[in-house]
């Protein structure tokens, strides 16, 4: 174990050493104790160290638990994956033709609002003004043409939820899924207050960005290359789509609790994880995707799990399923720029994660 812990140690001094600010992991191997393991920096102005305890905004690894309430309802007989949105969105067009596991496999076609939506902003978001932004400003493809990345699926998918059950979201994921599983560290930044204070600081780099994505109008001059980001972003602008706050421990709860078949049935749980298809995701290893799954390729190494970006955090989770390795690897430097090495470095350690947790 004192090995193991130096060896991931090590990966993680190495990408400090690279210019990011900080980094926090969760480390599950069969058989053994969750390594817990930081480096860096969790305020890089007051120069306080990163801790296991500190949360992170998990961005789009919120999916999978969105996609994962959306099957227990389907396991509760009370959604169908076939069946046509249209019955909750009747005006949304062609929503006859769009079954609703084509909110989940990103292959729907909706317009998206990741691109539109202000990165600097103070308003208070609402899941139905989401919606009609994308349709505003986005580009609408037809349904089924091929994977395209849709934010707008989750949105409408966190909303199905809500119709459903009658409460918002967030309160199905507590229910269903954090409370069971025991995630103490564990918000949905849309509907519920976290503690703003355990949260580490979030930092937007200036290197490298030479086609930003996100519009960063109004934030200022950018000290020792970074602006500080942590107020940037109303967790509402992301909603079903990326609004959760954790800590890689109870991330790693989850991926385990839901890979070992603790959260759902054989049948829902093949179709989250084993349901792919060809995919692909700018600055990224992935390779497949299922339900809130995405399939991301080390070498020879196939982690199921998913990523997400969001001002100033940027994360990578995951199994191997070969071994049983769950991992979270998340950090509080972000870019403007999906190419950055700011937001696609982070492979490069994830992928050594895995490899040096199967070794002897």
């Amino acid at each position: 174990m004192v090995v193991l812990r130096d060896r991931m140690q090590r990966i993680l001094d190495e990408y400090i050493a690279k210019g990011i600010v900080g980094v926090s992991l969760c480390l599950s191997c069969p058989g053994r104790e969750p390594l817990l393991l930081t480096a860096g920096l969790a305020d890089k102005f007051k120069r306080t160290p990163m801790t296991p305890a500190h949360t992170f905004r998990i961005a789009s690894c919120t999916k999978t638990f969105i996609a994962t309430g959306l099957h227990l309802l389907v396991e509760d007989g009370k959604v169908s994956l076939d069946e046509p949105i249209a019955r909750w969105f009747p005006s949304i067009p062609k929503a006859g033709a769009m079954p609703v596991r084509i909110l989940l496999n990103h292959r729907s076609g909706l317009p998206d609002f990741e691109t539109v939506m202000p990165m600097i902003s103070t308003h208070v978001w609402t899941a139905e003004e989401i919606v009609a932004l994308a349709f505003d400003k986005g580009e609408r493809k037809e349904p089924w043409h091929g994977m395209s990345y849709s934010n707008t699926g989750y949105v409408l998918s966190g909303m199905i939820i809500a119709k459903e059950t009658g409460k918002p979201y967030a309160d199905h994921l507590r229910r269903r899924i954090f409370e069971p599983l025991g995630m103490k560290d564990t918000w949905v930044g849309t509907h519920e207050p976290f503690p703003i204070e355990r949260e580490a600081m979030g930092y937007m780099h200036t290197g490298d960005d030479d086609n930003p994505q996100w519009d960063v109008t109004g934030a200022g001059d950018p000290v020792d290359g970074v602006w500080d980001s942590t107020q940037w972003f109303p967790l509402s602008g992301a909603n079903a789509a990326g609004d959760m706050v954790s800590t890689p421990r109870d991330v790693v709860t989850f991926l385990n609790a839901l890979f070992d078949g603790r959260v759902l049935g054989p049948k829902q749980l093949w179709e989250m994880k084993d349901n792919v298809n060809g995919a692909s995701f700018p600055g990224s290893t992935v390779t497949l995707n299922g339900h809130g799954v995405l399939g991301m390729t080390y070498q020879d190494i196939l982690v199921k799990g998913h990523l997400g970006q969001i001002p100033g955090h940027t994360s990578l989770m995951g199994r191997d399923e070969r071994s049983g390795v769950t991992a979270m690897l998340i950090q509080n430097s972000g870019a403007g720029d999906f190419n950055s090495f700011y937001l696609t470095g982070i492979h490069e350690p994830f992928g050594q994660i895995f490899h040096e947790a199967r070794l002897p």
